[in-house]
């Protein structure tokens, strides 16, 4: 894998390339190292090693230099969230749990790795291991469903969000089978039990009839509806995080 540390706006992972966007560019921070050494012991669990590229040297030799250090992650928000579209929120609520692509499809990660080969991802086997999240008030989830989506459509509010699973993250940093890799906040392999785990669930309201005969019973108190009146997606991503925080 690539580190490639700038001011390269959003930070995000594509085809192979961690595009590391520093808050102070060429200033790096402690959770900015921490970021960065999660994410090159994790690469190296998997026997991949990271190869750094920064046009400041002497961010090169603060990540050098800060190597011994034990870096444990650090919650940037209380609550994270995992984001799918209404076939796959269907099956989850029916099931009682969140899984990862490999155990969802029946595929192993090299499988589905060679599958998404030519998307904007890229993403390495091991990715689809796991069920990954995002912080509670990021937009990121929603991206991801609504990839296809024209950015036209994402502003004048004429798409349909996605459905999310919100728990908090000092909850799931509890879970066995937890992992972090330096880019999302927490990542959990196999699967989740919704009733040990999940804070809520947000459907957007246009779902409602073809959603809530799926919802195992123990879990209808957790799902909850919004209107989504054609928000933008930052206006409805701020009215669910609202809602969520208020619970």
């Amino acid at each position: 894998m690539i580190l490639n540390i700038s001011n390269h706006k959003p930070t995000v992972i594509e085809r192979g390339v961690y595009y590391f966007n520093l808050s102070n560019y060429p200033h790096i921070n402690t959770i900015e190292l921490s970021k960065i050494h999660v994410f090159i012991n994790y690469e190296k669990s998997y026997g991949r090693e990271t190869e750094i590229i920064c046009e400041d040297e002497a961010v090169i030799v603060a990540i050098n230099n800060a190597a011994a250090h034990k870096f444990i992650p650090q919650a940037e928000d209380l609550f994270i969230y995992h984001a799918t579209n209404l076939e796959a929120a269907q099956k989850i609520l029916s099931t009682g749990k969140l899984l990862s692509a490999t155990k969802a499809y029946k595929k192993t990660g090299e499988e589905l790795a060679h599958e998404k080969r030519d998307s904007l991802w890229d993403d390495p086997p091991d990715y689809f291991e796991y069920i990954m999240f995002c912080w509670g008030s990021s937009m990121t989830g929603d991206y991801v469903v609504l990839s296809e989506e024209s950015d036209g459509y994402l502003v004048n509010g004429k798409f349909n969000a996605g459905v999310r699973f919100y728990f908090r993250y000092d909850d799931l940093i509890q879970h066995p089978r937890r992992a972090f890799d330096g880019y999302h906040p927490i990542k959990i392999k196999s699967e989740i039990v919704l009733n040990d785990y999940l804070h809520a669930c947000i459907v957007p309201e246009q779902f409602m009839n073809e959603l809530e005969d799926h919802i195992e019973s123990p879990l209808v108190s957790r799902v909850h509806y919004l209107a989504q009146n054609e928000h933008k997606l930052s206006d409805w991503n701020e009215k669910v995080y609202d809602f969520v925080k208020r619970l």
